[in-house]
């Protein structure tokens, strides 16, 4: 009996890591890595593709600005039927009443040459609205890297749970047999064959659970992946590295990228670049607007003897100075102020909230790495103390609760190492938020 059961017990045995599920190995064509899953989250999420269309929006803002610097040529005619009735004033004493078809066209050219420089602020401010646009796009990608991540590894977890509980239901079905078959030759009494049937019941339940789990974060990262069924993303097999290589920054390098690279604040600036041009803007309208108009009008009357049939050119230089506007343009000075101030004070509480998210993000990982290591290290020896206890238990050594007990700590041990990974993992990535640093599209 010990010979049968030594390599059924080699065979069932979990490895230690997450297993052979999430590491190595030849990747199928349904494999994922969090890399890919990124990726194809910056391509069909629908917050990054509004995000995008924003960008689009703000181009077009900033066509609109460009235009103002050409001038607008328009034209017009019609062709009107007219009932005169008049009196003339060089013929007092007839009166003239006529039905007269009137043809008519116009072509005019308008070009704004200066208005204190409002034009030139306004396309600066438009241009900045693009590099805003820009920052938040860029910003809703680093977020949504935090979010799938999240998902992706949340998924792995509950996909390692399933392996465990499955692997100890095995195992419980395994001294199951054995223990019916040493109880119908009266080595072993009801009760031990009865137990290990408990045990595989709750982990067969305990995989339940874990499957659960797994359809939930599955259809959660299917949907930030953008997939058209939310149900693909549990088919696929998520891939995570053996092993960890990655190492910690310093605060003060993490520090140094996010003020540079966090979108979030880039955006804030380029928003404060804006209000100070628009702001110039509206000093602008204190000063007089100065422009080009040149045209021409045909106008042709029939049905009138003789034929009436004028033309007429013109070209000039306008000008117009608002010198009184009931307080309005101070009113929108003062708005501008008081949009700058708050883009200045939003800075600042960004940079303040960059700076304790870095610090949590490093003492998390740090503290993440460790247990990470320890948990490691645990579940290995516990893989060698339940061995043993296994091998003492065939030989009549140890006593069924030991080997219950090694059991249950091995599991504990595995779900354990399994979840400090996973949390390592997470507060790697959560550094790479922090810092801004998002996957190029």
């Amino acid at each position: 009996m010990k010979n049968i059961l030594i390599p059924l017990l080699i065979l069932f045995l979990p490895t230690p890591g997450l297993g052979s599920d999430n590491t190595g190995g030849t990747a199928d064509e349904d494999s994922l890595t969090i890399e890919q899953a990124k990726q194809i989250a910056i391509e069909n999420n629908p917050g990054v593709r509004q995000a995008l269309a924003r960008i689009r929006s703000a181009r077009a803002v900033l066509g609109q600005a460009y235009a103002s610097w050409f001038p607008t040529i328009s034209a017009g005619g019609g062709y009107f039927y007219r009932h005169v009735d008049m009196q003339p004033d060089w013929q007092p004493d007839i009166r003239v009443k006529k039905d007269l078809h009137e043809t008519s066209g116009n072509l005019e050219l308008n070009w704004l040459l200066f208005n204190g420089f409002a034009r030139r602020a306004q396309t600066l401010a438009a241009r900045h609205g693009v590099e805003q646009a820009q920052q938040t796009h860029a910003n809703a990608q680093r977020l949504l890297m935090e979010s799938v991540a999240a998902a992706f590894y949340q998924a792995q977890f509950a996909k390692e749970n399933m392996r465990i509980a499955s692997q100890n239901a095995s195992f419980n079905r395994v001294l199951e047999r054995n223990a019916k078959i040493r109880r119908e030759i009266g080595r072993a009494p009801r009760s031990e064959m009865l137990n290990f049937s408990i045990r595989a019941v709750q982990a067969e339940s305990d995989s339940i659970e874990a499957g659960r789990n797994l359809t939930i974060a599955s259809t959660v990262l299917a949907e930030l992946l953008g997939l058209p069924d939310t149900g693909q993303a549990g088919d696929l097999h998520l891939v995570v590295a053996e092993d960890i290589t990655d190492t910690i920054p310093s605060y003060e390098q993490l520090l140094a990228v996010a003020l540079e690279n966090r979108p979030d604040l880039l955006a804030i600036d380029a928003g404060i670049a804006a209000a100070e041009q628009q702001k110039n803007a509206v000093k602008g309208s204190w000063l007089p607007s100065i422009g080009i108009t040149a045209g021409l009008n045909y106008t042709k009357q029939e049905k009138v003897d003789p034929v009436q049939e004028e033309r007429d050119r013109y070209a000039g230089v306008t000008a117009q100075w608002e010198l009184f506007s009931g307080g309005r343009r101070k009113a929108e000075f003062q708005e501008k102020k008081a949009e700058i101030l708050a883009f200045m004070e939003e800075k600042r509480r960004t940079i303040l909230s960059i700076q304790s998210g870095i610090r949590q993000a490093i003492t998390n990982a740090k503290a993440a790495e460790k247990q990470w290591k320890r948990q490691k290290e645990a579940y290995a020896m516990t893989q060698e103390v339940r061995h043993d206890v296994e091998l003492l238990y065939n030989t009549g050594s140890a006593r069924l609760t030991r080997l219950n007990e090694a059991q249950t700590d091995l599991v504990r041990a595995a779900s354990l190492a399994a979840s400090s990974k996973v949390q390592f993992l997470l507060a790697l990535d959560r550094l790479e938020t922090e810092s801004g640093r998002v996957p190029a599209p």
